[in-house]
């Protein structure tokens, strides 16, 4: 169900992919039109015991009883072979060498009624493929732009990205599904086509050849002519899948390379550019204040650097090793300290003076009412830059990164710096 959410979403105004999705949308919703009145109409003229009605009109026509069987054939309705049937038959009552002529003409005209529109479907299949491809490429546009933007953080080049992928990979889920469909019905209403013209030739000519008996130098009459010259009915053309492939198939190869865009070295805050205590600085330089939050993961422990605790490099570590292993609840700690003391300064520059016994749950519901995601002040209060010093383990990493995103208090779960950019020299 969640890639099904993912495809629905793509139909939104706000997603890249919108026009795509729709016009593929428009396509899917003009195959299944056609393909369900070409099942009607080819089942209301196939609708019929062919063998049955053969032998009844066989019995009369031997007989010379023609207005009976046109009575008989009349009575099918606008159904392929009684149709093909009684227009021999009433030629027959008039001119029977003008029979064969008349019962040809008739089966154009039929194979002509029963063959209309399937080509669409056709193009429907090769369209939709296409447009998938072209989604595909404008997909690839965004994650290239995405890539070559200069002066955005890493976090927010993986999500365009992704966003990119996104577009690219659900315009093809959409265009592939719809051309797949399309030429699985393409091909079985063909094939009933294909029967019903065949049964028309068993019967039709049978009948014929008792109404106007072939000469001893003429030819036996095996076919009737359905079709003009060397014309031959459309067929699905995959080359434009083929394309696709071609082009997706060095595109997913490479995207690993991309994903490596969320793994950038961290530039460290200069160490003068500290605020004082719980943000004392003025309005304007609160206004464009910066969190800059970091945290350095070193064979002694953890240093954390932020606007509000900067550290020396040349420092030890402010969380140090606990019998040999990293203190991850004590990192928690500190980050869920820095977290409070940046909403508190959030909703301090949004709205004056805020209770200084405020907890950080109450803080953090406080943030969620007034929607303040998208403050100037301290605009990056989500993210956080981690660097590992050389063979620091991938499970520590990790560990870190769960400290970062979310803490738990007494009223509820917080949400922290969910937006995680790594550097350094990680190992297994």
């Amino acid at each position: 169900m969640e890639i099904l959410s993912e495809v629905g979403r793509c139909f939104t105004p706000s997603h890249e992919a919108f026009l795509f999705m729709w016009f593929l949308a428009a396509l899917g919703i003009m195959a299944l039109f056609i393909a369900l009145e070409r099942f009607f109409f080819i089942n209301g003229c196939t609708d019929y015991n062919a063998e049955t009605l053969y032998d009844k009109v066989k019995v009369l026509v031997e007989n010379k009883n023609y207005a009976e069987a046109v009575q008989l054939c009349i009575s099918g309705g606008k159904r392929a072979l009684p149709t093909i049937m009684g227009a021999g038959i009433r030629k027959a009552q008039i001119a029977p060498e003008l029979v064969a002529g008349a019962m040809t003409e008739e089966t154009v005209h039929m194979s002509s009624a029963l063959e209309r529109r399937l080509n669409f479907l056709v193009m429907i299949s090769n369209s939709s493929t296409l447009l998938g491809l072209l989604g595909t490429v404008f997909g690839l546009i965004m994650s290239f732009a995405a890539v070559g933007k200069p002066g955005v953080d890493a976090v927010e080049k993986t999500a365009l990205l992704a966003s990119g992928i996104s577009a690219a990979m659900n315009s093809t889920l959409v265009g592939l599904s719809i051309s797949i469909v399309s030429i699985v019905i393409f091909s079985w209403l063909r094939s009933r086509v294909d029967s019903a013209l065949q049964e028309i030739d068993r019967y039709a000519i049978a009948i014929l050849k008792i109404i106007d008996p072939p000469k001893l130098d003429e030819r036996p009459l095996t076919t009737l002519n359905r079709r003009s010259g060397d014309d031959e009915p459309p067929d699905t053309d995959v080359t434009p899948m083929l394309n696709l492939m071609v082009m997706l198939i060095p595109f997913l190869l490479t995207s690993s390379e991309f994903v490596k865009i969320g793994a950038i070295e961290m530039k460290l805050p200069e160490a003068s550019s500290g605020a004082q205590g719980g943000g004392g600085a003025g309005d304007q330089q609160m206004k464009n204040a910066k969190l800059d939050l970091g945290v350095v993961i070193t064979s002694k422990g953890f240093k954390i650097y932020s606007y509000f605790n900067n550290q020396n490099p040349s420092q030890e570590p402010e969380i140090p090793l606990v019998n040999g292993k990293y203190d991850f609840e004590k990192l928690n700690e500190k980050l869920a300290d820095i977290k409070r003391s940046v909403l508190y300064e959030i909703i301090k520059a949004n709205y004056g003076q805020v209770p200084e016994g405020s907890t950080l749950f109450q803080l953090y519901q406080g943030y969620l009412k007034h929607n303040l995601s998208g403050t100037r002040v301290f605009e990056d209060n989500e993210n956080i830059k981690i660097v590992a010093e050389e063979r620091v383990k991938y499970k520590d990493v990790v560990a870190v990164m769960d400290a970062a995103r979310g803490t738990r208090t007494p009223y509820g779960n917080v949400t922290m710096f969910p937006n995680v950019s790594i550097a350094g020299g990680i190992v297994q």
